[in-house]
């Protein structure tokens, strides 16, 4: 009972609260996930960042344990979609635009993949499906930043 639990919790939170069996999108569905931990936790920094890293290192682990029943980086594994977009999230004021902005910039980044973020993607296991997410929230975190030192959205 207990091990049928925590394989269930398991596969709950890696699919994005199985977002990640949506049939078209199912990476930007489960950043919707993202959007909402944003929304309602912003003003609380340290729990937020807490958050966070919990989220990236569970997303390590389960990932990695998964991808060796489900093939390598399966597309219902989203936990690193949601878990990495919080990183720039935390940077982007609590506003509709540039939510929008961050959102688009993070999704673009994670399909495009420049370098060396495609590189990233072939580490083994749980590293290789979290860290090019990672690399793509960094990539977002830059241009976020960068956009709010020369545009004051008010």
């Amino acid at each position: 009972m207990i091990l049928r639990l925590l394989r269930f919790l398991r596969l709950l939170f890696a699919t994005g609260f199985f977002t990640g069996y949506i049939p078209f999108a199912p990476a930007t569905f489960a950043c919707l996930i993202s959007v909402a931990v944003w929304y309602c936790l912003i003003s609380f920094k340290i729990f937020y960042l807490v958050i966070s890293i919990g989220l990236f290192a569970a997303g390590i682990f389960l990932s990695d344990q998964l991808s060796k029943t489900m093939g390598k980086d399966p597309r219902q594994i989203v936990i690193d979609e949601y878990a990495c977009l919080l990183l720039p999230l935390f940077f982007t004021p609590l506003k509709i635009i540039p939510l929008a902005i961050t959102f688009v910039l993070f999704r673009l980044f994670d399909i495009v993949k420049p370098p060396p973020l495609r590189q990233l993607e072939k580490l083994p296991g749980g590293w290789g499906i979290m860290l090019d997410d990672l690399g793509a929230a960094v990539y977002t975190m830059v241009v976020v930043i960068v956009l709010q030192a020369f545009i004051r959205f008010k």
